[in-house]
């Protein structure tokens, strides 16, 4: 998988978190990650990666540490994600 395709379903996947953590349920038309998420096997620990990822957050990303720590958060996060 390239970074790029890496960076991509990391979206898909935070953006279906974020969907769902606000009460939003999938639908015929919605996105494959949406509707497996909230039955994922390792839903709570993507959900547990994304909450590190956030609480060292500071609303920058500024240095090479913080791209880094994005980057193996998405990678963390795929990882979870595609271990079915």
């Amino acid at each position: 998988m390239t970074e790029k395709e890496i960076k991509d379903k990391a979206e898909q996947i935070v953006e279906a978190l974020t969907a769902l953590s606000l009460g939003k349920e999938p639908n015929m038309l919605s996105g494959e990650v949406f509707k497996k998420l909230a039955n994922h096997p390792n839903f709570n620990q993507i959900k547990s990666v994304y909450i590190a990822y956030l609480q060292q957050f500071d609303g920058n990303i500024d240095t090479p540490e913080d791209i880094k720590r994005m980057f193996d958060s998405r990678l963390e996060i795929v990882g979870l994600f595609d271990v079915i």
